[in-house]
């Protein structure tokens, strides 16, 4: 029997914590995946059923529905997002640490599960926004997006998609941002709102959608009675719109990180 070297003393002790940490970052990143294919199936059921009704409907009225229904609801899906970021967050908090998992395996779980509901968001959506225009034209009615990215070629579809999968990894993150700094904060958790909400309005005004990204863009002229959100145009707007996209998810997972190191633990 060979006696142990240095190197390989020193490293088994570590192969079990690294082993328990990958199942942690596993298990967030499950759950959370698992919640966002739940949310996501009850979302784009209801959306299908609306947006199919109201295109038929104004068509069979003889009305022009001009914008898109998703657009219309002005980014009904985000507000989903940020309870699942909580849920997935300091929703487990208790549990996961009580289980032997530590809170750097919570935050890098919560981020890849993000990251993997927000890529699923992005296709659909542009999917969705897809088939809104092949049924819109298909009925001689006009469409069009209400701002956003540009969405007029294949190169503008395919960046569509990665910036709406940056805005949904963005609201994620922000979600268990405010589940974190409530629990940090308890009844003044409130204050936190404006400064917590900061990369969810990044990428909002980045990507043009939302309920901020419509308001920043809105033009009043000449009365509010004309008012109307214009489509955006050209490669730069694209471009612009996923990197603030990227930095928005960037700014909201180092914050996320920070409040996680030190959030206090509630019983589950």
């Amino acid at each position: 029997m060979t006696t142990p070297t240095i190197e390989e003393t020193t490293m088994r002790p570590t192969e079990p914590a690294r082993a328990g940490h990958l199942r942690g970052v596993a298990a967030v990143d499950r759950r959370l995946r698992r919640n966002g294919a739940v949310v996501g199936i009850w979302f784009w059921a209801v959306y299908a059923l609306y947006s199919v009704g109201i295109t038929l409907g104004n068509a069979a009225a003889g009305n022009d529905l001009e914008i898109s229904a998703l657009d219309s609801t002005i980014g009904a899906s985000r507000w989903l997002m940020i309870w699942l970021g909580i849920s997935a967050s300091v929703g487990i908090l208790a549990l996961h640490l009580a289980a032997g998992a530590s809170r750097r395996s919570l935050f890098e779980g919560v981020v890849r599960g993000a990251l993997v509901v927000g890529a699923g968001f992005g296709v659909v959506t542009t999917l969705a926004l897809l088939g809104e225009r092949v049924l819109n034209t298909s009925l001689g009615m006009s469409w069009a997006r209400l701002g956003a990215l540009p969405f007029d070629s294949v190169g503008a579809v395919l960046g569509t998609a990665v910036a709406e999968a940056l805005v949904i990894t963005t609201y994620i993150l922000v979600g268990a941002c405010f589940g974190a700094g409530f629990t940090h904060a308890g009844a003044r958790g409130g204050f936190l709102i404006v400064p917590l909400a900061v990369p969810a309005v990044l990428v909002d005004l980045a990507t043009r959608t939302g309920v901020v990204g419509v308001i920043a863009n809105v033009d009043l002229r000449p009365d509010l009675d004309h008012a109307e959100v214009s489509t955006s145009e050209g490669l730069a707007t694209t471009l612009l719109g996923i990197g603030g996209g990227v930095l928005a998810v960037v700014l909201a997972a180092v914050v996320l990180y920070a409040l996680l190191r030190t959030v206090p633990v509630r019983p589950a």
